[in-house]
C-alpha cells in the first residue's frame, strides 16, 4: 500500500471513530459516545438483538465501522475475533501461540487489555506474545516481540492510537516504560523510562490536546502521573505522590484530568493478612512459602526496596512499605496549565474516602460520576469537588470491575454479576432501571447509535431497540 492509500484510510478511519467505539472506555478513554437511541431496559430475553457465545478473557469490545473487534484466549492460544455488529456473525478468527507464561491476577488472565482501531486496522497486546496489528481481512500487518515483564497483577494497559502512533505503558514493579510504535509498521518511535513501584500500574493512557502547545499522550502511573510529547516522547509535566498502582484510566474535562485509586491509609493493613502464608511459623514469609508469582515480585519487592533485601519478609519491613504509600492515592482533580512540576501548582482539589480502585470516572451533564463498590455513586462538581448527589444503586449493590460508560442522557453502570443499572445523566441523578444479565461481568461495555454491546463471562451480548 503506497502512503498517500494508507493515509486515506487512516483517515476515512478516524472521521467514522465520531459514531464508533475505537479503544478502551471509548473517544479518548471517555467512556461517553454521541450514539442516539441507547435502550434502557434490556436482557437475555429483553431487547436483545443478537448473541454470541464469547471465548474467555477479560477485554472489552470495541467498535468500528460496522465490526466488534474481541480478544480472548483458549489454552496456549491467543485469540482476535472479528463479528458483525449488525447480526453477531463471526466474520474471521486468528489464532496467536502464546511464546511463554506471565503472571497475572485470576480475574485478570492473558487477554485483558483491549484492542484499539483506526477504522481500517486492529491493534492488539497480548502480554505473553507483544503488540500485533492486523488489517480488516484479519492478516498479520506487523509484530513488535515484547517481555517478559515484571507485573504483580498481570499487564491490563490497552494500546490507545495517537495520531500515527501506537503508545503502549508498560507500568511493573521494574523498568518501567512507555513506548510509542509507527501504527504502519510497528517499529518503535519513541521510548521513555518510567518510575516503577512495588504494585506497577493498569492504567490506559488518554491524549490531551491544548489549546497551545503539542499533544500530549498522559499516564497515571507508578508514583507520579506524567505528561508525554505525542511527536517526541518528551516528558512535559509531572505530578508525584497521588498514584501508586492505579488501575483506573484518567478522565479529561477541559484542562481538569481526574484520577483515582483508594487512599493508601484505607488501603494499608497489619502483616497478619499475609502471616497465614508463613507455614513454619518463624515469623518470616519467604519465596518458597508464596504460591502465587505475582504476589512473590510484590512481597519480596518489599524485602529488597524496604528490608535488608535476605530474601524474607518480615513484619517490620511490611510495615515500613506500607507507610511508604499511606499518604498517596485518592480522588485527584489536576489542573493541566503548564510544564514541569505540578504536584503543587496542578492540584485542583482532592478527596481521599472510599474512592474506587478499578472504576474510572465520567463526565456528563457537567458532573463527574464515580462509584465504588456497593453500588455507592457519587456525583461531584468537577472544577470544586461538591458532592452533588450520592445514593446506591438500588438492586446493584455489587462490587463493581466494569468502568461506567454513557450517552443518549444516560449512564451505564455494570457490576461483578451482571446487574447493570441505568442512570438519567444529570446532576442529580436518577436510577431507571436495573437489568439482569446473569452472568460475572468484568469488561467495559461498548455504545454505539442503538446498540449496547456487553460481554459476560460466556457471552458477547448486542441489545438494542432500533430494527
Amino acid at each position: 500500500m503506497d502512503s498517500m492509500l494508507w493515509l486515506a484510510c487512516v483517515l476515512s478511519g478516524f472521521l467514522s471513530m465520531a459514531a464508533d467505539w475505537p479503544r478502551f472506555r471509548g473517544p479518548n478513554g471517555s467512556g461517553v459516545s454521541d450514539a442516539k437511541n441507547l435502550p434502557v431496559e434490556f436482557g437475555p430475553k429483553i431487547n436483545l438483538v443478537w448473541k454470541l457465545k464469547a471465548p474467555a478473557g477479560t477485554s472489552s469490545p470495541i467498535v468500528v465501522n460496522g465490526r466488534v473487534y474481541l480478544t480472548g484466549f483458549e489454552k496456549d492460544n491467543r485469540l482476535v475475533l472479528a463479528i458483525d455488529a449488525k447480526n453477531g456473525s463471526v466474520l474471521w478468527q486468528e489464532s496467536f501461540s502464546k511464546t511463554r507464561t506471565e503472571a497475572s491476577h485470576p480475574l485478570n488472565g492473558p487477554s485483558t487489555p483491549t484492542p484499539a482501531s483506526d477504522g481500517e486496522n486492529v491493534y492488539v497486546f497480548f502480554p505473553e506474545i507483544g503488540l500485533i496489528s492486523l488489517d480488516a481481512s484479519g492478516k498479520e500487518r506487523w509484530r513488535a516481540p515484547l517481555g517478559p515483564f515484571q507485573s504483580v497483577q498481570g499487564l491490563a494497559a490497552s494500546p490507545v492510537l495517537v495520531d500515527d502512533l501506537v503508545v503502549l505503558s508498560i507500568d511493573q514493579t521494574r523498568d518501567s516504560h512507555v513506548t510509542a510504535f509507527d501504527a504502519r509498521t510497528g517499529k518503535p518511535r519513541w521510548k521513555a523510562d518510567r518510575l516503577s513501584s512495588l504494585l506497577g500500574g493498569y492504567s490506559t493512557p488518554v491524549v490531551y490536546r491544548p489549546k497551545q502547545g503539542p499533544a500530549q499522550v498522559i499516564l497515571a502511573g507508578s508514583l507520579e502521573i506524567t505528561g508525554y510529547q505525542v511527536s517526541t516522547g518528551e516528558r512535559l509535566w509531572w505530578a508525584s505522590g497521588y498514584t501508586i498502582g492505579p488501575a483506573s484510566t484518567p478522565v479529561l474535562h477541559g484542562d481538569l484530568l481526574f484520577t483515582n485509586e483508594p487512599h493508601g491509609a484505607e488501603a494499608a493493613g497489619p502483616f497478619s493478612l499475609i502471616s497465614p502464608m508463613d507455614k513454619n511459623k518463624d515469623g518470616k514469609i519467604e519465596r518458597s512459602e508464596i504460591t502465587d508469582p505475582g504476589m512473590a515480585r510484590l512481597l519480596l519487592g518489599m524485602d529488597r526496596d524496604y528490608g535488608n533485601g535476605d530474601g524474607f519478609l518480615e513484619a517490620n519491613e511490611w510495615d515500613k512499605a506500607m507507610a511508604s504509600g499511606k499518604d498517596m492515592g485518592g480522588l485527584i482533580a489536576l489542573q493541566l496549565t503548564g510544564r514541569a512540576d505540578l504536584t503543587k501548582a496542578g492540584l485542583r482539589w482532592r478527596t481521599l474516602k472510599s474512592v474506587p480502585y478499578l472504576t474510572s470516572g465520567l463526565i456528563a451533564d457537567g458532573a463527574l460520576f464515580s462509584v465504588r463498590d456497593g453500588g455507592i455513586l457519587t456525583a461531584f462538581q468537577p472544577e470544586t469537588g461538591e458532592i452533588l448527589k450520592q445514593g446506591r444503586l438500588e438492586g446493584a449493590l455489587d462490587k463493581y470491575y466494569a468502568s461506567p460508560v454513557g450517552g443518549d442522557g444516560k449512564i451505564y453502570f455494570t457490576s461483578e454479576n451482571g446487574k447493570i443499572a441505568v442512570v438519567k445523566a444529570q446532576k442529580q441523578w436518577e436510577l431507571l432501571a436495573v437489568n439482569d444479565l446473569e452472568e460475572p461481568t468484568y469488561a467495559t461495555p461498548a455504545l454505539t447509535d442503538g446498540r449496547v454491546f456487553v460481554r459476560t463471562r460466556q457471552t458477547l451480548y448486542c441489545f438494542g431497540t432500533l430494527n
